[in-house]
């Protein structure tokens, strides 16, 4: 399972809870302390988030995520549309060529947007994956847009390759991890499942949390390859395992924030970062 910081416990907290009801301060404390986090460094988590531009505040001292915070929490919670986030794979490719003299701070936050969204380093310069993604290509745009894609990079198809530039294309993604990563996700439902019941709610709070982010984490960072390069059995089985898992987290919470109820289960997966099956270098 990965480390939850006080920021990212903060960051899921509110990105599941409606925004209509911003959290105050002193639920973030009490909920930081369920993790052994101290009140004081949840506040100085807030502050930071606050100062980063990715919470604001009312009033009351409440919080909530602000717009700058939702792209890649959007991505995150379309896990729930299964297999509805690809379409059948014709064989062209998507491809974005990369400026070569952009400031590696923009470089860098433009391979984070790319790998989000299942792109690899195809070329030199040149990231590829397939496409077979349901979304349209401006909805692709906006959202490699909002997701920090540098200035001047450009979106566009690549149609009939080489039969040797496809057959590396098609090796970019290390399918064995992902398949790893939903076998193992799968068995940690399965037994926190069968055991949540026999638990203390504290205890319940806690692991839901865990593993329903890694979960959901393997759901939401997958490339969602076609078919063709790898089936998509695996992340169909855990999809709906996790809706299910869903569900028994999302009443353990409820009853703990019942100022605030949650719109679903909390899940550590804000912000997602290097997605499993990281492309080969």
């Amino acid at each position: 399972m990965r480390a939850v910081t006080p920021k990212s416990m903060v960051l899921d907290l509110l990105r599941v809870a409606p925004r209509a009801r911003a959290v105050p301060i002193r639920g973030l404390v009490e909920l930081g302390a369920l993790f052994g986090f101290h009140g004081n460094a949840v506040r100085v988590a807030v502050a930071r988030l606050m100062s980063a531009g990715l919470l604001e505040s009312d009033e009351r001292g409440s919080y909530r995520l602000t717009e700058r915070a939702t792209p890649v929490s959007r991505i995150v919670d379309e896990w729930r549309l299964g297999e509805a986030r690809r379409r059948e794979w014709t064989g062209d490719w998507l491809a974005i060529w990369q400026p070569r003299r952009a400031p590696r701070a923009d470089r860098r936050r433009s391979q984070r947007a790319m790998q989000r969204l299942g792109f690899a380093e195809g070329l030199d310069g040149m990231w590829v994956r397939p496409d077979n993604l349901a979304a349209s290509r401006d909805e692709l745009e906006r959202r490699l847009g909002d997701l920090g894609l540098g200035r001047g990079s450009e979106l566009f198809t690549a149609r009939e390759p080489s039969d040797a530039l496809t057959a590396r294309w098609r090796t970019l993604w290390q399918t064995d991890d992902l398949v790893a990563g939903y076998e193992s996700a799968l068995r940690d439902l399965a037994r926190s499942a069968a055991r949540v019941e026999k638990m203390p709610r504290d205890a319940v709070l806690v692991e839901t949390f865990m593993l329903g982010g890694d979960a959901i984490r393997v759901l939401a960072t997958d490339p969602l390859l076609p078919e063709q390069i790898m089936t998509g059995t695996e992340r169909h089985a855990l999809t709906r395992a996790m809706i299910e898992y869903d569900e028994l987290g999302r009443a353990a919470w409820a009853q703990r924030l019942a100022d605030a109820p949650l719109e679903q289960a909390p899940s550590h997966v804000f912000p997602v970062g290097q997605p499993i099956g990281q492309p080969n270098a």
